[in-house]
C-alpha cells in the first residue's frame, strides 16, 4: 500500500483545517474566546433562544463537549440560560449584549482569514473550490 499522505485529499483537508483553526484561535485570543466558542455564538447570532440540544445538532458536537463550551460562555457572560416560557422542562440559551457585540469582531476576523485562504484565486477558481468542497461533503453523506 502506498503511504504518501500528501497525495490524499483527506490529509490536505485535515492539515488545512488544523491551520485555519489555529490561526482563527490566535486572532481571537485578545477577545478571550476560542474558535469553538464562536461556533456556539454563531448559531445564536442566527437564531437566539435555542436549547443546548438544538445547538449541538446544528454544529454536530457531542453533548459533553458542548456542555463545556456553554459553561465557558456562561462564565464569560456572553450567553445566559433561561427557562422556556412554554415548557419549563427546557432551558434556552440567549446572547447577552456582550455576546452579540462579538459578531462584528468575529466576522471581521473571518473575512480577513477568507482573504488569506483565497489569495491568488480568481472568482471562478474560488467558486469551483467551493463546489468541490461541497461535493466532498455530500460524498460523506452527513
Amino acid at each position: 500500500m502506498n503511504c504518501e499522505f500528501d497525495k490524499w485529499v483527506g490529509y490536505w483537508i485535515k492539515i488545512i483545517f488544523r491551520n485555519i483553526t489555529n490561526l482563527h484561535n490566535k486572532n481571537l485570543e485578545k477577545y478571550n474566546i476560542t474558535n469553538s466558542q464562536i461556533a456556539v455564538l454563531a448559531i445564536l447570532w442566527r437564531e437566539d433562544g435555542l436549547t443546548q440540544k438544538e445547538i449541538g445538532d446544528k454544529i454536530q458536537i457531542r453533548p459533553a463537549s458542548l456542555t463545556g463550551l456553554v459553561n465557558s460562555l456562561l462564565d464569560k457572560k456572553l450567553i445566559l440560560r433561561k427557562l422556556d416560557e412554554k415548557d419549563a422542562r427546557n432551558k434556552r440559551l440567549y446572547l447577552t449584549e456582550e455576546g452579540a457585540k462579538l459578531k462584528s469582531v468575529s466576522l471581521e476576523i473571518i473575512n480577513k482569514l477568507e482573504e488569506t485562504l483565497v489569495k491568488g484565486f480568481s472568482k471562478e477558481e474560488k467558486q469551483l473550490l467551493i463546489y468541490w468542497l461541497k461535493k466532498i461533503y455530500n460524498n460523506l453523506g452527513t
